[in-house]
């Protein structure tokens, strides 16, 4: 498979009917001769941890990297990291001073429909398939203090549980807040305990997002509905937390053994088995 693979991407079929994936793209497959590093980078990914901290700049992974770290299904295709907004520029500027190691990489061919992820520093290894995208914690909504991080068992830092969860909650990113309810199992009691469900969802934020996708002051029209008159957060939450929400998600597949999509019954948190890769 891995040599039929590399075949396809050094001979590319072609013709009016041939469809090219974006999988196969350069901004997601890396060159030619790239390299596949072992569970997901996460080594290299530490080393890049490493230059940040050494530089007094703190940083945790969000989105896929925190997803699978909080027990969801997600598949990794590159690491998104968080860094304070007011130091973005001096953490990318690390990296482009290191041409050897690190290559500044045009956005992936894979980015989210309606995300940001484009519009922030992207760098690729030298030699290997292996990309980060340095965001900004107003982009991602997440407050900077030490006490709101932790560590994997890999040493790579991860935005706490309540707070990763109240900045989807806040941000409407109801995609990865489903996920992370199924990841852990949360409950409308845990959320309860753990989060502000006072008030409504974030609309400042919204409009926010929707001025730096337009790039300046959106129109009204380009704004999302939601901003004018945000859900109640409790709302939001119970909706997604229900024991019918939870199996509702797992389709027609719904295995009596599984609470979630991704909780075994009886299971522990994923966040204390060893894993090699997160």
């Amino acid at each position: 498979m891995a040599i039929f693979r590399e075949e396809c991407r050094s001979n590319p079929p072609t013709g009016p009917n041939v469809i090219i994936s974006p999988l196969s793209d350069e901004s997601v497959q890396g060159y030619l001769n790239d390299v596949t590093p072992f569970a997901n980078g996460f080594r290299k990914i530490c080393d890049v941890v490493q230059i940040l901290e050494g530089a007094s700049i703190p940083c945790c992974m969000v989105a896929e990297p925190a997803l699978i770290y909080y027990g969801t299904g997600r598949v990794m295709v590159e690491w998104i990291m968080c860094v304070p907004t007011e130091q973005l520029e001096a953490a990318a500027q690390l990296f482009r001073a290191k041409p050897e190691n690190f290559e500044p990489f045009r956005p992936s061919a894979l980015s989210r429909i309606g995300g940001m992820e484009h519009l922030f520093p992207r760098f690729k290894f030298t030699g290997l398939r292996l990309f980060f995208i340095l965001m900004s914690s107003q982009a991602c909504y997440l407050p900077y203090r030490p006490e709101d991080i932790e560590y994997s068992r890999m040493d790579l830092p991860y935005p706490k549980l309540p707070i990763y969860a109240q900045s989807l909650l806040d941000t409407k990113n109801f995609v990865d807040l489903e996920d992370l309810i199924d990841g852990m199992n949360l409950t409308r009691e845990w959320g309860l305990e753990n989060l502000n469900l006072d008030g409504t969802l974030d609309g400042d934020w919204g409009r926010w997002k929707a001025d730096l996708l337009n790039g300046g002051q959106a129109t009204e029209d380009l704004v999302p509905m939601w901003c004018a008159d945000p859900m109640k957060r409790l709302e939001a939450w119970t909706d997604r937390v229900s024991d019918e929400a939870k199996k509702t998600r797992q389709g027609f597949k719904y295995l009596p053994i599984y609470e979630t999509r991704f909780w075994k019954r009886g299971q522990k948190d994923p966040r204390l088995r060893k894993r090699d890769y997160c």
